[in-house]
């Protein structure tokens, strides 16, 4: 399903990544939620300004992290959480690094290819514990650099909430995995690249709105968000108890973030037309 969870890990990413900065000691120079002005450079192909930097739009910003990075760590083929993690060691050190990170964490050659290799080694690790594995490796490569004595707290701090937000999703799909084995509950849909007939269904749901028989409570994505808004209220208690105001604050802001799927199914269900009314229309 890791798919339909792009959305669920942007909010987490750009909850941590915050708005415009032009920190003379971040190497990134002029970045804005998270995209740095060498990467806007790079996508739109031709040299850009600070002041581009600081007046990038959100679907344009959505279209670099889904194609650069979100895509360049193949994570829709990745297991639920983990996607998460290794989303977020891609935005804050590059793709390829990122998965020298998780090759570092499987044992396996760290070539920075996600090749049949990683990926069997990967299928067979319990994703939670991959996740804490995955945060280790990020975390001991990071000591190693000049400016670890600047930003290394900020970074240890980064790791730690998505890596609670990260086992959150892969505790759901465990739960919905166990609910497949006791006969109790649909197949979650598999992060693979071939076809299956429930793909094949949803997208033709997507392309028929008014077929919309699915209960609210059923969609995963929705549990999904659950998982991550518990682990965002987590930390933001752990976070004001601590005095961290910055962690607090980005808790809240992946809060919001992870609400935002709530809202929009709840929204749709109200306008099926199997309900009969749409949103502020009188009922019969």
């Amino acid at each position: 399903m890791a798919a339909r969870n792009f959305s669920i890990c942007l909010a987490a990413i750009l909850s941590e990544e915050g708005g415009f900065a032009d920190n003379p000691g971040d190497p990134g120079g002029a970045t804005n939620m998270g995209i740095t002005r060498a990467t806007l450079a790079t996508w739109r192909g031709q040299a850009v300004s600070r002041e581009d930097v600081m007046m990038l739009e959100r679907p344009e910003l959505e279209r670099i992290y889904r194609e650069k990075f979100w895509a360049a760590i193949s994570a829709d083929d990745v297991s639920d959480g983990l996607d998460l993690a290794l989303f977020d060691d891609a935005v804050n050190s590059g793709p390829r690094q990122a998965i020298r990170d998780l090759q570092r964490a499987l044992q396996v050659t760290e070539d920075g290819l996600c090749g049949p290799v990683t990926r069997a080694a990967m299928e067979a690790c319990a994703p939670a514990d991959l996740i804490v594995a995955l945060g280790a490796a990020r975390l001991a490569r990071l000591k190693g650099l000049s400016h670890f004595s600047l930003f290394g707290r900020g970074w240890a701090r980064r790791i730690q909430r998505i890596e609670r937000q990260a086992k959150a999703l892969a505790k759901e799909l465990a739960k919905e995995l166990a609910k497949v084995s006791r006969g109790r509950g649909p197949a979650p849909q598999v992060a693979r690249g071939a076809t299956t007939h429930k793909e094949t269904a949803h997208m033709a749901e997507s392309n028929n709105p008014t077929n919309d028989t699915k209960p609210f409570w059923a969609s995963q994505t929705i549990w999904s968000s659950i998982a991550v808004i518990g682990s965002s209220v987590t930390g933001a208690l752990l976070a004001w108890k601590g005095n961290d105001i910055a962690g607090f604050g980005a808790a809240l802001t992946a809060l919001l973030g992870a609400s935002m799927p709530l809202s929009g199914a709840y929204g749709r269900r109200r306008l099926s037309p199997e309900r009969g009314f749409a949103v502020g229309a009188p009922r019969r």
